[in-house]
């Protein structure tokens, strides 16, 4: 038996099936009639919608075996994705690349073979459209020509599944922004209405430590929300995958700084302490945008959950190929009932120190976007005097 050679633009290739989130996903009626045809109109017993994975061949459709799947090596159709058009194997007794091929020699005694190539829209075939029989035969040019029209058609039905789980997706996010508007937004807003109200008809007969308290509480508030409507444009910039990549050695302690210059005022409100341990050589592999972007979300989050007059720490230190830096707070912490899904979709929060709850965009965001440069995010569960928070990026040394 022969095994088919590796696609010349294999990566690519296994990158383009892996787009469709199509593999191991349940029957669905619209290809399952596509392979019924295809047996039909070649009068073989078996058809299938064969795709070409890394070490097997799965199959989303098919007529007259059981099985799901079979390993790679074994596939007709590893060796039908590489050339263009259909792939033919009158009689694979014949034939020294399948002679052998525990298919041919047992269930399901495989004879004939045609299969005619999936083709994306960058020309990679995923997998195949193909009939087989028990009995050596030939097709003839209309069941060719129609198994390769067939094969198109299966293509299509990949195109419309994928963008209807996008349109999903779309949907399910907008519903999540405006959810996140009418939560999150409300609550900071009425605060700041409430109190600019109080202020306006009483300033007269407050005194001025009243009016410094009221207005740093106006603050707190707009900051807030400031926060939120950033959280929120990034969050809706990444998930529409606007946001573009340009890794370069970054300088750690630059991005920290910036970054802690920027909230000045929200730390100088809670009079929190900053206490940063960066090498000042230390370099990591990002896009400086999207570093600033991860350490303003972490940051923010630390000093929202601060108690007043604590501190905040950064760390870093190299691990072998990739830097660690953490960033801990002294605040309530996070719950275990929280911490299982606090990086894996939006939700509720903690209540703050001002006794509000967000909807945990920010920590989503930092985990989707630490992805995006090759690093993981995780809560250190050791850490009980507040919260700690340990990320990675690429070294470049």
């Amino acid at each position: 038996m022969q095994r088919a050679p590796n696609h010349p633009s294999e990566a690519q290739r296994i990158a383009e099936l892996l787009r469709f989130d199509v593999l191991d996903s349940e029957d669905e009626k619209a290809f399952d009639e596509l392979t019924e045809l295809a047996s039909h109109i070649c009068q073989t017993p078996i058809s299938l919608i064969s795709l070409i994975d890394t070490d097997r061949q799965w199959f989303k459709s098919r007529v007259g075996i059981d099985a799901q799947e079979t390993p790679r090596e074994q596939a007709f159709c590893a060796h039908a994705i590489l050339q263009p058009g259909l792939f033919e194997v009158p009689d694979a007794l014949k034939d020294a690349r399948f002679a052998d091929n525990p298919l041919v020699q047992g269930d399901p005694d495989i004879r004939f073979y045609a299969g005619a190539p999936l083709v994306t829209s960058k020309g990679l075939p995923i997998g195949t459209l193909c009939v087989i029989d028990k009995t050596a035969k030939t097709l003839s040019v209309q069941q060719k020509r129609a198994l390769e029209i067939l094969a198109n058609q299966v293509m299509g039905q990949l195109e419309l599944r994928l963008n209807y789980k996008k349109l999903q997706q779309a949907s399910e996010e907008r519903q999540k922004i405006f959810s996140v508007i009418g939560h999150d937004l409300r609550s900071p807003f009425n605060g700041i209405l409430g109190l600019s109200q109080l202020l306006y008809e009483k300033a007269s007969v407050m005194s001025h430590e009243q009016t410094k308290d009221m207005a740093g509480h106006i603050y707190g508030s707009s900051l807030q929300v400031f926060q939120i409507i950033d959280e929120l444009m990034q969050w809706t910039q990444q998930r529409l995958g606007r946001t573009v990549s340009n890794v370069e050695p970054c300088s750690l302690m630059k991005a920290v700084n910036d970054t802690l210059g920027l909230l000045k005022d929200a730390i100088t409100l809670k009079q929190l302490a900053c206490d940063v341990n960066i090498e000042p050589h230390i370099d990591v592999l990002a896009d400086g945008a999207i570093l600033k972007t991860i350490l303003r979300n972490l940051l923010n989050n630390a000093i929202k959950y601060s108690n007043e007059g604590g501190m905040i720490r950064i760390d870093a230190q190299v691990e072998s190929d990739h830097m660690s830096i953490s960033i801990e707070d002294q605040g309530s912490g996070v719950s275990p009932h929280v911490i299982e899904q606090l990086f894996n979709n939006t939700v509720e929060s903690e209540v703050d120190t001002e006794g509000l709850k967000g909807s945990g965009i920010g920590l989503s965001l930092c985990a989707e976007l630490i992805a995006t440069q090759g690093g993981s995010i995780r809560v250190d569960e050791t850490y009980t005097q507040g919260a700690r928070i340990i990320f990675t990026l690429p070294s470049s040394t």
